[in-house]
């Protein structure tokens, strides 16, 4: 596997677990005010970036046209 392809697997972990730690109630958020309450635009955000990462994952395991020179 390359690497790049594994950097996106987990960047996709980090980036969802982020995304439902904004989304869940009374706990402190970083970053977030009010910190208790639900900031769906930041989980909206992580869960986009997650959304990309999949893609440069997907773009990563498509191998370039091989030239027989």
């Amino acid at each position: 596997m390359k690497p790049a392809y594994l950097v996106g697997i987990a960047l996709f972990v980090v980036f969802a677990a982020i995304g439902v730690y904004y989304l869940i109630p009374g706990i402190d958020h970083v970053l977030a005010s009010p910190p208790k309450d639900s900031h769906f635009k930041h989980a909206l955000v992580f869960f986009a970036l997650a959304i990309v990462s999949i893609l440069g994952r997907v773009s990563s395991r498509i191998a370039p046209p091989r030239h027989n020179d």
